[in-house]
């Protein structure tokens, strides 16, 4: 096989399977769930034995793969219409503590050692068994913990404190450009973000890394010589 076919064969394989995990949408991405997961890494075998393959034509490769992925999408989509088959290729979780103890046969069922839970829960910040209320092995291998009620975390709402959601923030400029959609959709226009730059001594734009505006009109400013970090909307 010579460099050109090499190259040709992998320039469409590999706009192919773009075009395929483009269509899966971002579930293969997140790897939600173990059926998810062998879709991906099957996906990639296959076309990296493809480009170097000489027993199969390109045409057959790429049916391959349209069909594999194709086989996928509808098992996605039957898994969202029947509850039983999504059981079958997506599992479910498993309860791997219950108030406080640790339960055995769930263990054993996804073959989850001692010392593995506490890895998990360590990564939750829990170092204490005693901590834990609950233990949850979610389809995409993550444990959820839910800690006793005298261990959670003290929030806002439990000290009857009300604040303003700070909501979702959007770009307003970055590596020197100015996003004029993103300011809009923020309520302010292009001279008032250049007022705000010069306010802060900012003249040239190119100056600026990213600057990222929050639905309270708190305005983060990065540039390349560090001059500012952040600052507030007066």
């Amino acid at each position: 096989m010579s460099y050109l076919e090499v190259l040709s064969r992998g320039l469409v394989l590999f706009s192919t399977l773009y075009f395929l995990a483009r269509v899966l949408n971002k579930k293969l991405i997140s790897q939600m769930t173990f059926f998810d997961f062998v879709a991906g890494i099957t996906l990639g075998s296959m076309t990296a034995t493809l480009t170097f393959s000489v027993n199969v034509s390109l045409g057959k490769g790429v049916f391959g793969l349209i069909l594999f992925a194709l086989l996928v999408l509808i098992i996605d989509v039957l898994c969202l219409k029947n509850f039983h088959l999504r059981k079958v290729f997506n599992s479910e979780p498993t309860v791997l503590m219950d108030n406080g103890k640790v339960l055995e046969n769930g263990m054993k069922k996804v073959r989850f050692t001692v010392d593995e839970l506490l890895i998990q829960l360590r990564k939750k910040n829990v170092f204490h068994f005693s901590d834990v209320e609950s233990a949850v092995l979610e389809t995409d291998g993550s444990v959820s913990v839910l800690k006793k009620a005298g261990r959670q975390t003290i929030t806002q709402q439990d000290l009857n404190i009300i604040k303003k959601t700070a909501g979702l923030p959007q770009i307003v400029m970055i590596e020197g450009n100015v996003l004029p959609y993103s300011l809009k959709s923020m309520g302010k226009d292009e001279s008032w973000l250049k007022n705000q730059l010069k306010q802060r001594g900012i003249s040239d734009l190119t100056d600026v890394i990213v600057a990222q505006l929050s639905a309270t009109d708190e305005l983060y400013i990065d540039t390349k010589k560090d001059k500012i970090d952040f600052s507030s909307d007066e």
